[in-house]
């Protein structure tokens, strides 16, 4: 795991603060978005995950939250950047959940889900069959599509569990241009 537990807990105490808005993102959400900016194909300001994450409320973020978010992203960059470079799969934090890892591997999914939709068109002109081949596994446990084919998927449970093992793999093989701008 990249960060430690008091980490995530200061993380997560920003994240639900009640000066921010009631749908915040956890710390799976959170980490989902920020791997969705580390494996994209454009660099992303702090900033702009700011405003991602906290959207108008953004302005409320004091400088001693935006300094353990940074620590966060940077922490977790580097764990990413580790596996990358040796090619490993990426270990993700839903992994070591066992009593809601469900619920965790959702808020991962819909926190990357944020990510990609933040510049999709860009995803898609940077290497659309790769974007495909990520986001279609990532879409189908997120919960967040509800047509007729992700319907048929979300009754495929021997299908689902396929698409969960293969994210870590698929993250680690999807190559876009790097993003060194979050948190590095």
């Amino acid at each position: 795991m990249s960060l430690s537990e008091h980490d995530i807990d200061k993380l997560e105490s920003i994240l639900f603060s009640e000066e921010f808005e009631d749908d915040s993102m956890d710390y799976f959400g959170f980490h989902g978005l920020l791997s969705a900016m580390i494996v994209g194909p454009e660099e992303v300001s702090q900033d702009t995950l700011y405003q991602i994450v906290f959207g108008d409320d953004v302005k409320r973020l004091d400088a001693a939250a935006k300094a353990h978010i940074d620590h966060c992203c940077t922490q977790i960059r580097k764990a990413f950047k580790a596996h990358l470079l040796n090619e490993e799969d990426i270990e993700l934090p839903y992994q070591q959940e066992e009593e809601h890892f469900e619920e965790c591997l959702e808020n991962w999914c819909i926190g990357f889900m944020e990510g990609f939709f933040h510049n999709e068109k860009l995803w898609f002109q940077k290497g659309e069959d790769a974007a495909a081949e990520l986001l279609i596994p990532i879409m189908s446990l997120s919960g967040l599509f509800d047509s007729d084919e992700f319907q048929e998927i979300q009754r495929n449970d021997a299908l689902l569990d396929q698409f969960e093992e293969a994210i870590p793999g698929l993250l680690t093989a999807t190559r876009f241009e790097p993003c060194d701008s979050v948190g590095g």
